[in-house]
């Protein structure tokens, strides 16, 4: 049986569902530029209809419908998207970061370049060339210690530079914790509001997108896995550390860094690593050259400046031959030339002569402020720049008066040094391509080698910023606002809406005419 009032309480219904319908499309509007905002929809069916209890069917055909009615307001938004989006966008955060880092060493190596390392140690090694040639010119000695200066003040500043990135990379590793920390701080909160807000039976909206925002930004910052229990809250976990459990956070600390697989502290980790390889490369390279292992060939009429042994077989003054492996006594004259074995540049500037009175044995031209050479303790012993006649230059003395006085024509220690920029040494394994070479081709082995992780790095990162970009695309079309679309609906929204209170109107004029009219006949 049906009510007198029945077209009016579905035209009710109509009116009430197209009003929600118009706010939430409103809603849409207003937030269509909203970072992390989904649309939402109402969602419609059919009111229950009427129909009467009892043994047998009522005599009026059918069931009559009451109206529509809404079930739930919900956001448009796929699941999956997310997931893939969140994990390009983890290697989309380890990448940016890693990609800086190579763009911030290349700039401090400044290669290749007019000013950069390889150029200065290419004045060095000229500037020994031109000693070689006049050793007792007193510009060409000047002209040797300015160059092993610049040298020198070239390694500290890429050391300098090294180590500002470092503490750069350092301090960054602890801004992102924080900001980590402060987002699983607002993911728990939103988890509580969730929980509460939707234990009614509700939809969380927007809290759900304030969330889902939260965990996006996360993932640029750390590896993310997170699973939603039965109460709509996100356990969360990070670096291998169950960071967020329903409402109980578990801090980061930046020793998480080391243990995180993505994200921008995964990248931080690896810069530092990088910078690490920069710096022991060079520390290598540095190393080798002032005090590593190298064959000489001294030339004949060296006087031995101590106790040598020869690697070949040589000619001593008032010896004879001397077999290779015999112990050749300092201040003995060779007559042939001879093969040793030297620490580095260091060792052979001492087998030479100053240009001081009397003449001494060569002291070294390196020095470091402590420990084995590296590029940011490595520099020119101070008594050589105080006084550029101790450069020992010369392989021959004689004894004038009693006093040792350099032979100042002669050239044949700087001319060796001079020759080590062609020397074959032996560098540290695995820290190059290249384990022998001069220092030339071990530096070139460096920058090759930085360079070709640098593109890899480039090229990794403009990937993952186009597949991330194309998955941000794929949500947005399917959670974004599109404003056609809502003005469509707004119009649709509209018609229904005037349609629904035009049919009460309607049914308002048919009881009107039942209750103030009917019975009226002939009055």
């Amino acid at each position: 049986m049906t009510s007198t009032f029945h077209g009016i309480e579905t035209s009710k219904r109509a009116l009430f569902v197209n009003t929600v319908s118009m706010q939430t499309l409103g809603h849409n509007i207003a937030n269509a530029n909203t970072e992390g905002y989904s649309r939402q929809r109402v969602n419609l069916t059919e009111a229950n209809p009427l129909w009467a209890m009892g043994m047998t069917k009522s005599q009026q055909p059918g069931q009559l419908g009451t109206g529509v009615e809404y079930t739930s307001i919900t956001r448009v938004r796929d699941n999956f998207l997310d997931i893939q989006y969140r994990r390009e966008n983890q290697l989309l955060g380890s990448w940016e970061v890693m990609n800086s880092t190579m763009t911030a060493i290349q700039n401090i190596l400044n290669e290749p370049s007019g000013t950069g390392l390889s150029s200065v140690m290419d004045d060095f090694w000229n500037s020994w060339e031109t000693l070689n040639r006049d050793p007792s010119l007193l510009s060409a000695r000047v002209a040797v210690a300015g160059a092993a200066s610049n040298m020198v003040d070239t390694l500290k500043h890429i050391s300098e530079g090294l180590a500002n990135l470092s503490s750069d990379v350092n301090n960054n590793i602890d801004k992102k914790v924080m900001e980590a920390n402060n987002m699983l701080d607002n993911i728990a909160r939103l988890n509580v509001l969730i929980r509460d807000n939707e234990s009614f039976g509700d939809n969380a909206n927007d809290y759900r997108d304030q969330r889902d925002l939260l965990i996006d930004k996360l993932s640029t910052i750390v590896d993310v896995q997170y699973a939603e229990d039965e109460n709509g809250m996100v356990n969360i976990t990070s670096a291998g550390v169950n960071v967020l459990a329903g409402d109980v956070v578990t801090p980061l600390t930046a020793a998480n860094a080391a243990t995180a697989t993505a994200g921008q502290l995964a990248g931080y980790v690896q810069s530092l690593q990088e910078t690490d390889l920069i710096r022991n490369q060079l520390n290598g390279m540095v190393s080798t050259l002032i005090s590593g292992d190298i064959k000489v060939t001294l030339s004949n009429g060296y006087v031995t400046s101590n106790d040598m042994v020869a690697l070949n077989d040589v000619t001593v003054d008032g010896m004879g031959m001397v077999p290779a492996g015999t112990t050749i006594p300092a201040g003995s004259k060779i007559t042939s030339s001879m093969d040793v074995m030297v620490k580095g540049f260091n060792g052979l500037h001492q087998l030479g002569y100053t240009l001081t009175e009397p003449t001494s044995s060569g002291i070294p031209f390196f020095v470091s402020s402590g420990g084995t050479f590296t590029i940011d303790n490595i520099q020119v012993n101070p008594e050589i720049l105080a006084d550029t006649n101790k450069i020992a230059a010369s392989s021959q003395y004689e004894v004038v008066d009693g006093t040792n006085k350099v032979i100042r024509g002669n050239s044949d220690i700087a001319n060796a040094i001079a020759g080590l920029r062609d020397a074959i040494f032996a560098f540290p394994d695995s820290l190059t391509s290249m384990s022998q070479g001069t220092t030339d081709d071990y530096f070139r082995a460096l920058t090759a080698d930085l360079g070709i992780r640098a593109s890899n790095t480039e090229r990794n990162y403009q990937n993952e910023q186009t597949m991330t970009d194309n998955l941000q695309i794929q949500r947005q079309s399917v959670s974004g606002v599109s404003m056609d679309e809502e003005l469509a609906d707004m119009i649709r929204f509209q018609q229904a809406y005037n349609a629904a209170a035009r049919n009460m109107t309607t049914v308002d004029e048919m009881l009107d005419r039942v209750i103030n009219q009917m019975g009226r006949v002939g009055l």
